[in-house]
This record gives C-alpha cells, structure tokens and sequence, in this order.
C-alpha cells in the first residue's frame, strides 16, 4: 500500500475534501434548478431529466476510462485536468442560450467530474488499506456537504434572481484553484510509481468477471445510484407540481436529503463501519424503502422534509461502502473495481431519472414516483444475495487446509 508522509496525507484529504465538494455541489443543484431549467428551454415534463441523463452519461464515460487507465503514479495529471475542464464549463454555461450548447456544457462537466470522482476513489482506496470503509466515507462526507450547499446556494440565489445559471458561475469560480492546487502539490512525489498494494487477499475472489459478487455489486450500484438520483431529482419537482410548493422552498427541502448524508456518513465512518456491512445494507434499503414511500403520500411540509431527511440517513453510506466492499475483496483490481462500480451506478442515475419522465406523462407524476420505492426493496434483495456470496466465500477459504 503506498505510505504518504503525515503533511502529504493532511494535504491530500484537504484537496480531495475540496475536490469532492465541488462535485456534490454540481450534483446537489441540478434537482432543485430541474425546474427552472426546463422553463427556460422549454422542456416537457418527459424531457425534465434530460440536463441529469447528460450529465450521468459523461460521467459514466469518465469513470470508464478511469477503470482501464488507472495507475497510481498517473493521479497528478487524472486530477488537474479534469477539475480544470469542469472548473471553466461551470463558470460559462450563462453563455448557453440554445438547449444544445447548455447540453454540451453538462456533457463536459460530468465527464471531467466523473474522472475526478473516480481518481479520489482509486486513491483514497489504494492508500488506506483496512481502512477503507472509514476512509471513503468520511471522503463522501464532503461530496454530500457540497450537495448541500449546492441545493442552499440554488435557493438563495432563486430568492434573489429569476436567472439560475449565476449558481453554476458561483460553482465554477469555487473550484477554480483546485486544478493549480493540485498541480502544485507535492505529496505526489511520495507514491510509489508501480507494486500492488499490500493488503489483506481474499484468495476466493482473485478476478472479478469470473466472480458472482462482482456482478451482484455492480447490479447493486446500478440500482442504487438510480433510485438515490431519481429522489434527488424527481422531488423537487414532484413538490412543485403536485404538492404546489414554491422552488425556493423545494430546494431547502432537497438540503434536507444531502443534509442527513453527511450526517449518515459522519456517523458511520466514526462508529459504525466494524459493523457488519452487507447487513447494514439490506436494512438502510428496506427503512429508505418506507420513508421514500411516506414521502410521496403526506402532505404536510414538515412531515415531508422530516421523511426527505430519514431516506437521505437511510441511504448515506451505501455508496462509499458498496466501493469499499469491492476493494476489500478484490484489492488487486482497485482501479478496474472501483471504475467498474462508479460507471454502473452511474449508468442508474441516466435510466431511472430519465423513466420516470416518460412514467409520469403515461401514469402521471403522482404514480410513477413510487418507483424509487419499489428499487429500494429490489435493492434489498440483491444486498441479500451479497451477503450470502460473501458467506459461502468465507466458509470456502476456511476449509482450504494451511
């Protein structure tokens, strides 16, 4: 495993905190600006998810490539020029007056994010070890507080405007000094260059394709992300035009979502990831498939963000723990694993958002938003399956004679 030095360690977590930010500041926005994006280009309601569909498809083909290129000595420049690229895109898509240029500008952005996402993944699971549940997840903290406060900035900024590209403009100029940051930093002098990294081999698990686990968690991921995107985005929107709530006040409920990540995430990567972690799975989806349910059937709006919150808390640490689980198992495939994951989950986040946009002109809004619901118990069953692959591999590996 490669060893950074105390000052290189706290410097890389800064910059990867920072870098994690900016991504789940673009992410947090996009639902609560779904709607004044969609008046502005004159969008109907099925091509609402068209802005996250292009995003999540560069972003899937960032993760892709990072899942084939990735070596440790190549972070450097996998993390400049993509926080570059995404930096300068969100920084001019006021320029965008057609709906094709502003399309491009968020192909751009989720492709250089997706790398960026994706490289701190690789990283951090590559220097951590047995640390990785921990790591990660304290890691993704700050990709949920950027959510956050890209869902508040999105509501201060409609307080005060009519115009919804400043908050991109604001997005951008924050990340701005990431790409010279981390061109300038030093710490990349203290990794090794090759070797893979010294951690504990599940010897039942050496390759991933011929393994059911692998695509057990690749389907998990997939589903996940869908339906986590799917909330994201489709609730501001099914508050403002079923439940009649204005966007201002959509978006602070959406914080609510991220709001109680970061705290899902605080928690579990302090006290709770010794736990048992395939279990921990199967019953954060089955309590998110009951508090996402509630959401779409009350009506008050306190109850409503009470619930947007108990479905973000239930959901919080999936992702860093799905990435975590592959690498513990196959930790001689890290960039391979983790690319794999991120461009599945990914994939998720582009069919469902978009399904429900053609599930709400045929059965209206108010139906098809229970399809996020439904994923979180099919999402169950699957962590159900991981959980039982991953038992019978270790009874396999105790019964091999030393």
């Amino acid at each position: 495993m490669p060893k950074i030095g105390k000052a290189g360690n706290c410097q890389v977590f800064v910059l990867a905190c920072w870098g994690m930010f900016s991504v789940g500041m673009a992410l947090g926005s996009l639902g609560p600006l779904l709607v004044p994006i969609s008046d502005t280009f004159n969008l109907r309601i099925a091509q609402v998810g068209l802005p996250i569909v292009c995003r999540s498809a560069s972003f899937v083909s960032g993760s892709i490539f990072l899942a084939f290129l990735w070596k440790t000595h190549r972070v450097r420049i996998l993390l400049v020029v993509p926080s570059l690229v995404a930096s300068l895109a969100m920084a001019s898509i006021g320029l965008a007056r057609t709906t094709l240029f502003f399309l491009t500008l968020l192909l751009l952005i989720g492709a250089s994010q997706g790398l960026l996402h994706t490289t701190l993944d690789c990283f951090f699971s590559e220097i951590s070890g047995a640390e990785r549940a921990r790591r990660l997840n304290w890691l993704h903290v700050f990709f949920s507080i950027g959510a956050v406060v890209g869902s508040l900035l999105a509501a201060i900024v409609l307080t005060f405007s009519e115009e919804w590209y400043p908050v991109y403009v604001l997005m951008g100029l924050l990340s701005l000094p990431l790409p010279v940051l981390f061109w300038r930093s030093s710490f990349y002098q203290e990794i090794p260059s090759s070797g893979p990294p010294l951690t504990d081999t599940n010897h039942g698990l050496t390759r991933p394709l011929a393994s059911s686990l692998f695509w057990l968690a690749v389907l998990a991921m997939f589903l996940y992300l869908g339906l986590e995107m799917s909330f994201a985005s489709w609730t501001p929107v099914f508050l403002t035009k079923i439940r009649h709530l204005s966007v201002v006040s959509t978006s602070y409920s959406i914080s609510a979502y991220w709001l109680s990540i970061v705290v899902g995430r605080s928690l579990f990567g302090r006290f709770f990831h010794k736990t048992n972690l395939s279990l921990s799975l199967v019953v954060g989806t089955l309590a998110a498939a009951l508090f996402t349910t509630l959401t779409f059937m009350v009506r008050g709006r306190i109850s409503i963000t009470l619930l947007i919150a108990l479905s973000g808390l239930s959901v919080s640490w999936f992702y860093p723990t799905v990435i975590a689980l592959g690498a513990n198992n196959f930790p001689d495939y890290i960039g391979f694993i983790t690319g794999a994951l991120v461009a599945s989950g990914t994939s998720g986040a582009i069919l469902f958002p978009w399904l429900i946009g053609p599930a709400s002109e045929a059965l209206g809004l108010g139906r098809s938003v229970f399809i996020v619901p439904l994923l979180c118990v099919v999402l169950a069953g699957i962590f159900s399956c991981c959980a039982l692959s991953l038992r019978r591999t270790a009874v396999s590996d105790s019964e091999i004679p030393l």
